[in-house]
């Protein structure tokens, strides 16, 4: 191989260890997975807000969207334009509920929520059975 393709390479593959270093270090001290995932639990809402609109739009972009409006024309791009509101309502009903039962039972994922809540191996599984059959059926 050729000298300007391995020395990029190789500096970021140190770059990455380091950084799993570091992270690996971080996650020792027990909030590395409420500040990963969460954000501390500090985030205000209107930068959730803007995540869920970035990761909405980014995964149309990348995963077909397009090609479905061209497919199906305009009635898909008036379904797709629905969702964005759908999901704010959602959240100004559901989500401080959430939020709130998340913080008492200091639960990061949904299902973490529920197995605090309801002390059942068997409901974890079939809520994480659920939302793979729903994200695989998309």
């Amino acid at each position: 191989m050729q000298l300007e393709v391995i020395l990029p390479l190789v500096a970021y593959l140190i770059v990455v260890f380091g950084v799993s270093i570091y992270a690996m270090r971080k996650r020792t001290a027990g909030t590395f997975l409420n500040e990963y995932f969460l954000g501390s639990r500090s985030m205000g809402g209107i930068v959730l807000a803007m995540t869920l609109t970035a990761t909405y739009i980014s995964a149309s972009s990348f995963i077909g969207g397009p090609g479905a409006a061209y497919k199906y024309g305009l009635g898909w791009v008036l379904l797709a334009m629905i969702q964005l509101p759908a999901v704010w309502l959602s959240l100004g009903i559901l989500g401080k509920k959430f939020a709130i039962l998340a913080r008492r039972y200091n639960a990061v994922t949904l299902n973490d929520m529920l197995f605090a809540r309801y002390q059942s191996r068997l409901l974890v599984w079939l809520a994480s059975l659920s939302l793979l059959v729903a994200f695989i059926a998309q």
